[in-house]
């Protein structure tokens, strides 16, 4: 019975040391050279046991070891990895205070287009209410949205002055 046990727990070790041995070296030849290893281990303990080799297997496996225990092997391997977070990019005083008023000075790009949506739609409007002066309208709303975009474009010109100034 003892022998079961050892062969069950041997590919959660082949496993691990398979995702080691892969992160260490580098290389996918060691690594299938470690596996093809690893099956013949597997193999010898089956081999020298009681264990017949036909026992009904839970999950498929590969080289003898089943998906649950490569991802577990995988999990480990990722916990102990030395590059788990981003390296924290420090930034000035300077280049912040850049940003937040670059971000302050894009709040009249929200105005812009709230008045030129509420001047369109006026537009639309009066032309349907008075259909005669419609071409007076659109004269005035064509004056009104190039200044409204002056303001848009002023606007950008002053971020682009705050960033790279």
């Amino acid at each position: 019975m003892s022998m079961q046990i050892a062969a069950a727990k041997l590919p959660l070790g082949l496993a691990r040391g398979l995702a080691r041995g892969l992160s260490t070296q580098g290389t996918a030849a060691q690594g299938a050279a470690f596996a093809s290893s690893a099956t013949q281990q597997v193999q010898e303990v089956v081999a020298g046991s009681q264990v017949s080799p036909a026992l009904p297997q839970r999950s498929p496996t590969v080289f003898g070891i089943n998906a649950g225990s490569i991802a577990s092997a995988i999990r480990l391997n990722a916990a102990a990895s030395p590059y788990q977070t981003a390296p924290v990019r420090s930034m000035s005083i300077l280049a912040a205070s850049k940003m937040v008023g670059a971000g302050c000075a894009t709040i009249a790009l929200a105005g812009v287009g709230a008045g030129l949506g509420v001047m369109f739609g006026s537009l639309i409007n009066g032309a349907a209410r008075n259909p005669n002066i419609a071409k007076q309208l659109v004269g005035y709303a064509l004056l009104g949205f190039a200044l409204t975009e002056s303001i848009a474009l002023f606007s950008l010109l002053v971020v682009f002055l705050i960033l790279f100034a």
